[in-house]
């Protein structure tokens, strides 16, 4: 693998959660996972003891859907850059012993402030919002943005590979206590320097499985799929083929929205708040993820309390470079 020298290492970063989550954030290691660490397993954790159903199920527009009861525990994009701004900074130290420029990705000050998180509300069912969809389609707005000159990421050579990741990954040739320059390689590279300096730890990461659980039962449940129903058929009838509110965001294509695309994604708005697709589908994860949280509620608060800590510590990093 050829990695960048301004890229984090994967053991510093973790993917986003979930379905329709694409935001990229940065976490704590991969870890054993949380049911386990409290004795229990991940498949008893996350278990339903039945489909549930909303009688009440709330009128609500896509555009107007509330936060999620698992996003009290989710870390926010915020916090996660932090993170991978300290964990820069320790790599780029580490890497200056051994001679080598490390450049740390540069994060601005938006990206430290945001307080969205995994549940990705944004994009979780499809496009979300009349204005949204009139103005940009199923795209992003930040889509087609150009990288600012000298921006791109250069690959590291062989040896800065080694001293980047040391011996977690044997492709490297790089076993513990190897040297450049004479110098010993620390445990698990510069990485893994930067994580135990920083005081990353193993994480349950257990909100994080209930976000991606909750919305791939949800799909399961019966008045989520009767809902989708009437969404696809109210799609056809405006020329649009879909069975479900994630394919047309498999079909994007170039860097704006084409006015076929505007189009569609403004049918498919209106589709959802007909059928009151948010309604239905919020009210049935809400209830899936309530479930769980209960279950694994000792568990996420231990999580978030660790993840606090290892915030503040960042934050305070970054406030010493800065």
């Amino acid at each position: 693998m050829t990695r960048m020298r301004n890229a984090v290492h994967p053991t510093v970063l973790r993917g986003a959660v979930a379905g329709a989550c694409l935001i990229a954030l940065v976490g704590c290691g991969s870890g054993s996972g949380g049911a386990d660490a409290a004795g229990g397993s991940d498949e008893a954790a996350l278990a339903l003891s039945e489909q549930p159903t909303v009688d009440d199920v709330p009128k609500l527009a896509i555009q107007d859907m509330p936060a999620f009861p698992i996003e009290k525990y989710l870390p926010a994009v915020g916090d996660d850059a932090r993170i991978a701004a300290a964990s820069g900074e320790f790599i780029r130290v580490c890497m200056a012993r051994f001679g080598y420029a490390y450049k740390v990705p540069a994060i601005n000050q938006g990206t430290l402030d945001s307080q969205e998180n995994g549940a990705n509300r944004v994009r979780r069912y499809g496009v979300s919002g009349a204005t949204f969809a009139d103005t940009y389609g199923y795209h992003l707005p930040q889509a087609g943005a150009q990288p600012a000159p000298g921006a791109e990421a250069q690959p590291m050579s062989e040896t800065e590979n080694k001293i980047f990741i040391g011996d977690q990954d044997p492709a490297n040739g790089a076993e513990a206590g190897a040297k450049v320059a004479g110098k010993v390689i620390p445990p698990g590279g510069c990485s893994g320097e930067a994580q135990r300096k920083l005081g990353i730890k193993q994480r349950q990461r257990m909100a994080e499985k209930i976000n991606n659980v909750s919305f791939a039962r949800s799909q399961e449940n019966p008045q989520v799929k009767k809902a989708l129903n009437a969404w696809s058929k109210c799609m056809e009838r405006s020329g649009h083929p879909y069975k479900s509110p994630l394919e047309p965001l498999n079909d994007i294509q170039g860097e704006s929205a084409k006015p076929a695309e505007i189009a569609t994604a403004s049918a498919d708005v209106a589709c959802k708040d007909s059928v009151n697709l948010a309604g239905t589908w919020f009210a049935i994860e809400s209830s899936i993820q309530e479930e769980l949280i209960s279950r694994n509620e000792e568990v996420l608060v231990a999580d978030a309390k660790m993840f606090d800590s290892l915030v503040r510590r960042a934050s305070a990093k970054i406030d010493k470079a800065g």
